[in-house]
């Protein structure tokens, strides 16, 4: 028989075939395979049954046998488990007058690279009658145990069944293998019924095996795993990993501990106690006590809501909050060990791991900061967080997160604005950080800043500033500690200035500094009330609504602060103008927004110019007026703590408005017993110092003097640097007044 001599460069062996070789194999496609295949690597056998259990298991795909790409990526897949003297036979066109050498790559190219037309026709042949036995024997030399030790830890931590691995162990090769990747791509799209079946053919799994392993309620969909895309896609993006295993693959952890370290770190130690947190000492009891509880009975869908303000020390809270109910607090990563940055969606899918990784601890807490990042995500699976129109299964699914979880939890939420109220319904544990009273502050500024050689003063007005967080205090201690050298208290200033103007628009607050001392003596109210009485049922009830209304300076702002400091509350003022914006719906929500950060029991909330929310809406010629209007009454009507709306213009008032003040009081022009008296306060430097009859007629003059007019003046006085003559004092108060009455004329 001639021979032909084909020299191969594999082994240092000559493989000498017959010449029709290539013949045989086509009548005897059995030839083609090997008959042991258990020299094979496992994950090139584990590839190669892939290959052979898709094209068995999913007869639709012979059609791809014609593209080039397609067969290209079967011929790497099956090549080690093809017999190697048969295949060179039939590969190779043999000369019989000459020998030739086959390309060192055969086996590694693609076809289409080195086949020309008839030998594809070849292998489209064998590979589209692959005998029954080959599936047997790959079958058979394969256990289907997971071929990455990563898997193997995930099955053993998670608890995951046999098809879980099985799909886990397949995206792994997904990953690794780009002849994969393109064979699945090269399957051509098609909807989710049609990949489905492929896809459990592939794996050697039943299609309902597979439908229940990847559904919405199966644990690689519930943790975050697997990427399911239900629409019209390939093969290759039907089944994805999802970041997080990519990372967690990639990270290769040895163990259990490993793996956890990958999702979660623990919590630094408690910087402060629960002491340090007076204004909210029964919402720290409530949390101690059922954190607690549940971590130690196992009680599934705790959760906490930590939310306000940045820098206001809600993550310390939660922290002081585990020590003080001896739990372990760990807090979900937000970058990975590369510090690239866990995804929006890998944050929550490790979470997810965790509680999963936890489950069987009775002295966990999970701590989820800058939940924001996850609330905010455009991703389908999370845009429901945001409020945007989701289906029924994504509500389902991000219900049972806060319902099922057997590690209770406390999210930290700088706002809440851009989340469902269904899911803020479920939270069982929400705790609002509004602004501390002013004694808490003045005792978080004296943890920051005290034993640093600060006089008091400074403390008590860093304390008096209610927008100045524990966050923007600590970062001035940071600057005392880095310029040692420097001088503290302008230091101490100088950096709060600019981190308030950064955050603020402002380096200082805006404060009144009186240039007269305030006497309610010199108040002219109408409602028939005395002030002390309605401190008095202030007190008494600890709630109510005011509307002070009157000529401006005429005390509508000093009493709010005096009956602030009579209850013993800190004042919240605020303008209409801080809260008026030029877009649509954005002042209704600074109205909701002030009601719900003032604290109700702590505080006396002023709202002022309240006629520019106010107004008669039988007026307003736009919608966005009265919406504006109905918003306001809507939280006066609810607000469970005193608030006071002062104007200077009553008439035009919503007489529904009106309807809803507790009290109504008219602060008038002072009359001529306070006029006297006040003048003598200030001129004579004695409210009892007898009045020259000369000056006295001309104060009888003057009835539209308020105290701000007197204000004025003595600011006058004090800008010149010089002491008014009562005869002085008296001609510029009438200047007030007669410029008053030309600015009425002129309007």
């Amino acid at each position: 028989m001639t021979v032909s001599r084909l020299r191969r460069k594999r082994n240092q062996r000559v493989v000498t075939l017959p010449k029709d070789q290539g013949a045989l194999i086509m009548t005897n496609p059995r030839l083609f395979w090997l008959t042991d295949v258990s020299a094979v690597p496992a994950a090139e056998r584990r590839l190669a049954r892939y290959a052979v259990q898709l094209l068995q298991g999913a007869p639709d795909l012979k059609p791809r046998f014609h593209d080039r790409d397609f067969l290209g990526a079967l011929w790497q897949l099956l090549q080690p488990v093809l017999q190697t003297r048969t295949v060179a036979a039939f590969v190779t066109q043999p000369d019989p007058d000459a020998e030739d050498e086959l390309p060192d790559d055969w086996d590694e190219a693609p076809a289409p690279a080195l086949y020309d037309a008839p030998l594809r026709e070849r292998l489209q042949a064998c590979f589209q009658a692959i005998p029954r036995a080959v599936l047997s024997r790959l079958t058979k030399a394969d256990d289907a145990a997971p071929l990455s030790p990563t898997v193997a830890l995930l099955g053993e931590q998670l608890a995951l069944d046999a098809t879980a691995l099985r799909i886990l162990d397949f995206l792994d090769q997904h990953l690794l293998v780009e002849p994969l990747r393109a064979l699945l791509r090269e399957c051509g799209r098609a909807p989710a019924r049609v990949n489905l079946p492929r896809l459990a053919a592939l794996l050697g799994v039943p299609a309902a095996t597979l439908r229940e392993a990847i559904g919405p309620r199966a644990p690689l969909r519930t943790l975050g795993l697997v990427r399911y895309d239900a629409d019209e896609a390939d093969l290759e993006d039907f089944l994805r990993p999802s970041d997080l295993l990519r990372e967690v693959l990639d990270a290769a952890p040895a163990d259990g501990a490993a793996l956890l370290a990958l999702l979660i770190e623990p919590a630094p130690p408690a910087a402060w106690g629960l002491d340090d947190f007076p204004h909210l000492a029964a919402e720290s009891a409530r949390l101690t006590e059922v954190l607690g509880e549940a971590a130690r009975t196992g009680a599934v869908g705790v959760n906490g809501l930590l939310h306000g303000a940045p820098g206001t020390g809600k993550t310390e809270l939660a922290r002081a909050v585990a020590a003080a109910g001896g739990l372990t607090a760990y807090q979900v990563r937000s970058a990975d060990e590369d510090e690239d940055g866990l995804s929006r969606e890998g944050r929550l899918s490790a979470y997810l791991l965790a509680q999963r990784l936890l489950a069987r601890r009775h002295d966990a807490v999970l701590i989820f900061d800058e939940v924001e990042d996850v609330f905010d995500s455009g991703n389908n699976l999370l845009a429901l967080l945001r409020g945007a129109s989701v289906t029924g299964k994504q509500k389902g699914w991000m219900n049972r997160i806060l319902e099922e979880n057997p590690v209770p939890a406390l999210w930290i939420a700088n706002g809440t604005d851009g989340m469902d109220p269904a899911f803020l319904r479920r939270f069982l544990l929400p705790v609002a950080f509004v602004t501390p009273p002013r004694s808490v502050r003045r005792q978080m500024a004296e943890r920051h800043l005290g034993g640093c050689g600060l006089a008091p003063e400074l403390l008590d007005e860093l304390a008096a500033d209610p927008a100045l967080a524990p966050a923007q205090l600590g970062a001035a201690r940071r600057l005392l500690d880095l310029r040692p050298s420097a001088p503290l208290e302008a230091t101490v200033r100088a950096g709060v200035a600019a981190l308030r103007t950064l955050l603020h628009g402002a380096p200082a607050p805006r404060r009144r500094t009186p240039a007269t001392a305030f006497e309610v003596a010199y108040l002219n109210l109408t409602g028939g009330l005395a002030p002390s009485a309605i401190v008095q049922a202030l007190h008494r009830q600890g709630h109510g609504s005011l509307c002070f209304y009157g000529p401006p300076g005429t005390g509508k702002t000093a009493f709010a602060e005096v009956l602030a400091e009579a209850l013993d509350r800190e004042l919240v003022a605020r303008q209409a103008s801080d809260l008026i914006s030029p877009y649509v719906g954005e002042t209704e929500q600074n109205l909701a927004r002030l009601f719900r950060e003032c604290d109700p029991a702590r505080t006396v909330l002023l709202l002022d110019e309240v006629d520019s929310f106010l107004s008669d809406r039988r007026q307003a010629r736009h919608s966005w007026e009265r919406t504006a209007v109905n918003e306001l009454l809507q939280q006066m009507e609810t607000y469970p703590g005193i608030f006071i709306a002062a104007t200077n213009l009553m008439a035009g008032i919503d007489g529904a408005a009106l309807r809803r003040f507790d009290f109504k009081l008219g602060f008038r022009a002072l009359n001529l017993a306070q006029r006297r008296g006040l003048f003598a306060r200030e001129a004579f430097g004695d409210d009892a110092a007898p009045v020259p009859p000369e000056l006295a007629r001309q104060l009888e003059g003057l009835p539209g003097l308020t105290p701000g007019d007197f204000a004025n003046v003595c600011r006058q006085q004090t800008l010149i640097g010089e002491t008014l003559t009562p005869e002085q004092f008296l001609r510029r108060l009438a200047l007030e007044c007669r410029l008053k009455r030309e600015e009425g004329q002129a309007a």
